[in-house]
């Protein structure tokens, strides 16, 4: 079995990643060059010498811009040569061939990674190749560096979106203030607006600021992603600023802190064990659904 990495240019074609998660392939271009023969081209002469090297059963790692990935896959078949054309960008006008339809077939794995092509890995820096196998528009993994691969696949904080979309943070934080008793049923927005706008001496500013049905101080953070040790950190951070605060605020009283979070609800065991440590943060998982339907 061999370990290959193959790029996908979805910089440059928008879209091709959701092209070959649906499709389950990978593909590579030159649609002007022949698989056999000569050719001065050292780029296609390069590429086609691993690509006739690639066996069914091999694993296959799809690489995206910005030491990100987008999948892990294994090889059922090949539709390589050049009467199987077969593009995966379609021709934008009359005799382009289109491009990338040199197509490996794959089962991509989906027990080791997120299920919606919407989200990729963002490789850590220990599981991040060198240059000289990340340049290629197809080369040879050693085993080794496959395997770490496969483990920040498993990784949940690795899971990015490929697109970061709106700010959810943002919306997030106007929408509980907006609506603060629909993240817990009594909390309403601090009275005063000139402490809910708060900037602290270090220039940090917290997302949101609540009472709750018993009057005690709610400090409230929105992170887009996954919970992590340092999102506690910096709400923990807000909590003892805020207590240091004399205009407005209620000195004394127990001052709760609420990280609100995108991501899986299940969270890792780490996280878990240090939001409930003193002051403990209250975890809670929200998620955002858009529909479009056409206007009748």
């Amino acid at each position: 079995m061999s370990y290959w990495k193959i790029n996908c240019m979805e910089n440059k074609f928008p879209g091709l990643w959701q092209t070959w998660f649906r499709e389950q392939v990978v593909a590579i271009g030159w649609p002007q060059y022949s698989l056999r023969g000569p050719t001065e081209n050292r780029g296609w002469a390069g590429a086609r010498k691993k690509l006739q090297q690639v066996r069914p059963g091999d694993r296959v790692v799809v690489q995206l811009k910005g030491n990100r990935i987008g999948r892990i896959g294994t090889v059922h078949s090949l539709a390589i040569e050049d009467k199987e054309w077969s593009p995966t960008v379609p021709p934008q006008k009359r005799g382009d061939l289109g491009d990338m339809g040199r197509r490996i077939e794959v089962r991509w794995d989906l027990l080791t990674g997120p299920l919606a092509p919407e989200f990729v890995i963002e490789l850590p820096r220990k599981s991040r190749m060198n240059p000289g196998i990340w340049r290629p528009t197809i080369s040879e993994v050693p085993k080794a560096d496959f395997l770490r691969i496969e483990r920040a696949v498993r990784d949940e904080n690795n899971w990015k979106r490929l697109v970061p979309g709106f700010n959810q943070e943002r919306a997030m934080s106007e929408y509980i203030s907006a609506y603060p008793h629909l993240l817990e049923d009594g909390l309403r927005p601090y009275p005063s607006p000139d402490v809910r706008e708060l900037v602290f001496a270090d220039r940090s500013r917290l997302d949101v600021l609540l009472l709750d049905r018993k009057g005690r101080i709610v400090v409230v953070e929105c992170k887009q992603g996954e919970p992590s040790i340092q999102h506690i950190k910096q709400l923990r951070g807000y909590m003892r600023n805020a207590k240091k605060l004399r205009t407005g605020l209620r000195v004394g009283r127990r001052i709760r802190g609420i990280l609100v979070h995108g991501g899986a609800q299940k969270l890792i065991r780490k996280v878990r064990d240090d939001s409930r440590r003193a002051p403990a943060i209250e975890l809670v998982q929200f998620s955002v659904s858009v529909s479009f339907a056409r206007s009748v």
